[in-house]
């Protein structure tokens, strides 16, 4: 920008100045910058500030002008997960999931490790839940990463019937062969 000033007269400083501004702010980098923007904030605004199809179709012409593919997902998933984000953020699950970790002892119930990082897990998933055995006692324990993260692959594997059957026993068995 200094270079500007002193490479052009008053006069014609303005007009490079502008045609500079113009190739900066229409160019790949800006573009580039805009598009991670909107990608982020949609992603972790639980506003949705971008969640219109406007928005959606810029997100997408950015993406294919850099050749990447856009992960826009389905409206329906995107309220599943700020309703399931507003469930772990409240008052009810923060004090059931901390006398759930007193009552296992900060232990892994399936392996009897104590790590830094435990999870309070639901032994039926949270979207098969009803309302009363989403902070039941009954279906909640403490999981160690590497068992939680088998569980959740387990989960998804496995279809929703066959889910709300399974009870602490059943889990232990799978994730301990």
């Amino acid at each position: 920008m200094i270079l500007l000033k002193y490479r052009y007269c008053t006069k014609h400083y303005n007009e490079h100045y502008q045609a500079y501004l113009h190739r900066h702010s229409t160019g790949v980098a800006a573009r580039a910058y805009e598009y991670h923007r909107r990608r982020a904030t949609k992603h972790y605004d639980t506003t949705h500030r971008f969640a219109s199809t406007d928005d959606d179709s810029a997100v997408k012409d950015l993406a294919q002008s850099f050749g990447l593919k856009s992960s826009a997902k389905e409206p329906a998933k995107d309220m599943a997960q700020s309703s399931r984000a507003k469930f772990y953020r409240s008052k009810q699950w923060l004090s059931v999931r901390s006398a759930v970790y007193s009552r296992d002892l900060g232990c892994c119930q399936v392996c009897g490790r104590s790590e830094n990082r435990m999870y309070v897990d639901h032994i039926v998933p949270l979207r098969l839940c009803s309302d009363t055995d989403r902070v039941a006692d009954k279906n909640l324990w403490t999981l160690c990463g590497k068992d939680h993260n088998k569980k959740t692959r387990m989960e998804a594997k496995t279809n929703d019937k066959k889910l709300s059957r399974m009870t602490a026993i059943d889990w232990k068995r799978a994730l301990q062969n």
